[in-house]
């Protein structure tokens, strides 16, 4: 009980911390510009203008595709659409939900493969968006990030069982994840940012045990 207490009590790894001010710093500033609490010129505008600038947009990934053309501005977008979000709410959860399986995960993987997995995961969510949203739709938010760890928990929960049963609870989190992601999706409609929430827990699973330490070490072995 008292290792558990004690573990309970460690402080964020770097990276999830990392994570965490930056979503949080971002939503800071959109939300004191919408609030007038910032006299600048179009303060008032910088969510939407964040969103046009960040944001995935099957357009332009088509327009990439067809022209064989990659701008580092719209590379960028599948780095950053997930530090931007809709309002508070959104990233609020994110933040909240980052912090406590980005801990989970970075205990395991370490900070720096997790910010290469959340990377890795996230661009791959994005890019399935944008090749198969329509052309007007707009893909935004934290959530393929959540999603991504939420994927690499169910690996290590999966792993760490010893029982059937113990493996069953362990992937419940991960159950309730999708099926309300796409109960929402089904109730609400509205597009297909679900993909992307979905794809990025299925790059999150198959990418934890690549990145995982010790895979050189294990490949070496005859």
């Amino acid at each position: 009980m008292t290792e558990d207490r004690g573990a309970a009590l460690n402080p964020l790894p770097w990276g999830v911390w990392l994570l965490v001010l930056a979503i949080a710093g971002i939503e800071m500033v959109l939300w004191a510009g919408a609030h007038g609490l910032v006299n600048w010129a179009g303060s008032a505008g910088w969510r939407a203008q964040a969103l046009v600038a960040v944001g995935i947009s099957p357009q332009i990934q088509h327009w990439m595709v067809e022209t064989g053309q990659a701008p580092l501005p719209h590379l960028a977008r599948y780095l950053g659409y997930g530090l931007v979000h809709l309002g508070p709410a959104q990233a609020a959860l994110v933040v909240v939900i980052t912090a406590a399986l980005g801990k989970y995960c970075a205990e395991r993987l370490g900070s720096a493969r997790l910010i290469l997995l959340l990377i890795l995961a996230q661009a791959i969510g994005g890019a399935v968006f944008g090749a198969l949203a329509d052309p007007g739709a707009w893909l935004i938010g934290g959530y393929p990030l959540i999603f991504a760890l939420a994927g690499s928990y169910g690996w290590y929960a999966w792993h760490s069982a010893d029982s059937v049963r113990m493996r069953a609870q362990a992937l419940g989190l991960v159950t309730v994840l999708v099926t309300g992601r796409l109960a929402l999706a089904a109730i609400a409609g509205g597009g297909l940012d679900w993909l992307a929430d979905i794809t990025a827990l299925v790059a999150g699973l198959a990418l934890t045990p690549l990145l995982r330490p010790g895979l050189r070490a294990r490949l070496r072995r005859p």
